[in-house]
């Protein structure tokens, strides 16, 4: 009888054992459902952090789904930390049907634990690309193949097909990458994906957990608004279009003052640069500002036009580098690259020629003669000093004119208008209405 009462401590534990293991077998297990959609920046690291790093207590599993053509290499490297810390199992799967993830977007697939593929997806073509053209630089071809070999041998997966991403430039779709051990399940939908893994043990941080996915709760986690407005000024379109609509806008403010397109103009600039983060690319930049330079020049001078087409083709061709050969290393392929390229010369192209013609309008007016049709008859106030010689301004009827006097007139005054001299008034002096 001693014996069976000297068991009941160890029946006890091995319950608490059984009840508080590092498995999810037994309970409804709430699976956090990430997007990573479009380009990859620094607006996805925060919706990455917000969830898997902020909110990681609210949920058992993480599931990213990825439809992206690639972005920003130290955004990407930055959630490849992210999935690698945390505690919880961050699983991957390139939905939906269709969808790719390409470049940083499999380098993320292959930093998750689980990975799948819908059908008709694809994965790939990690080669990097600089200025548009694919680099073939050995330093990092060498780092970003051994990266994405370190992250497929940590989940046990085909390193040497891994490697091919980057040295191949190597697209698999869904039926090759399972076959070649690149991903583990195809999977038609987030709630397939998780019924297929239900029962599977993965290692998480040097811990065994198995998986209960096949009733648990998905949870789609939606993006707030300050990650909707990173990701809006993080596009490298975006940012380039807002670079080239505040220079000209500047521009326009400087030919039509008082009107606020000058600071218009500064804070499109400014938001076009955090977009490019602060690091602009220094040729596209000198090239905007000749550019710039050239309109403003063109606005005093007379060179009918030929500075301003020339400023207008420097300011196009600087945006067009600076998005060309951004600042900050990518992780795109080729086929999005070319894509952004075209887009933004349609989208210069028309608003060069829009703006082109408000500044044409703006150059006209200030160089034209300005010309005085009648006299004023109405009384008005003097608004500046009036002395013999020296010109000033008077209000009549709402409007500021230019004026002088043969006596002195004291701001605030009562004047009338005797005559004109060109178009400068000629004021004197009344006495104020009793």
């Amino acid at each position: 009888m001693k014996k069976i009462y000297d068991l009941i401590p160890l029946i006890l534990l091995f319950l608490a054992l059984l009840i508080y293991s590092p498995s999810l077998v037994g309970e409804q297990s709430r699976v956090a459902w990430l997007k990573i959609e479009g380009y990859i920046s620094p607006a996805t690291i925060e919706y990455i952090k917000m969830t898997i790093v902020e909110n990681h207590y609210d949920y058992d599993i993480f599931l990213i789904t990825l439809d992206t053509l690639g972005g920003e290499a130290e955004a990407t490297l930055e959630i490849i930390k992210v999935i690698q810390a945390s505690e919880k199992p961050v699983l991957c799967l390139v939905y939906p049907e269709g969808a790719n993830a390409m470049s940083a977007g499999t380098y993320i697939l292959m930093a998750c634990r689980i990975a799948g593929m819908a059908p008709y997806t694809q994965i790939g073509a990690c080669q990097p690309v600089v200025a548009g053209v694919p680099s073939n630089d050995t330093k990092t071809i060498n780092f970003l193949s051994e990266k994405i070999a370190s992250l497929a041998k940590m989940n046990n997966r085909n390193e040497s097909i891994a490697r091919l991403f980057v040295t191949k430039n190597l697209v698999l779709g869904p039926e090759e990458a399972l076959q070649k051990n690149i991903i583990e399940v195809i999977a038609r939908s987030p709630r397939e994906f998780l019924e297929k893994i239900d029962g599977w043990e993965i290692a998480v941080r040097d811990r065994k957990l198995t998986l209960n996915t096949k009733d648990s709760l998905l949870v789609e986690v939606d993006k707030p608004l300050k990650v909707h407005f990173m990701e809006f000024f993080s596009n490298p379109l975006i940012s380039s279009i807002l670079l080239a609509v505040g220079v000209m806008t500047l521009i326009l403010g400087f030919a039509s003052p008082g009107w606020g397109a000058e600071v218009a103009g500064g804070i499109l600039i400014l938001l076009g640069l955090i977009g490019q983060g602060f690091d602009v690319n220094l040729v596209g930049l000198l090239l905007v500002g000749i550019g710039g330079a050239l309109l403003v020049y063109e606005v005093f001078s007379h060179t009918f036009g030929a500075a301003a087409v020339g400023g207008i083709l420097s300011l196009s061709i600087g945006i067009i580098l600076m998005a060309g050969s951004p600042p900050r290393q990518q992780f795109v392929s080729q086929i999005w690259f070319s894509e952004l390229i075209t887009t933004i010369s349609i989208v210069m192209i028309i608003v060069s020629v829009f703006f082109g013609f408000l500044i044409y309008k703006a150059i006209q007016t200030v160089r034209s003669k300005p010309y005085l049709k009648e006299v004023p008859s109405e009384y008005g106030r003097a608004v500046d000093l009036l002395a013999p010689g020296v010109e000033g301004y008077v209000r009549i009827g709402g409007e500021l004119w230019k004026a002088l006097s043969k006596r002195e007139v004291k701001p605030g005054e009562r004047i009338r208008v005797i005559g004109k001299i060109g178009d400068v008034l000629l004021v004197e002096a009344v006495e104020e209405e009793k």
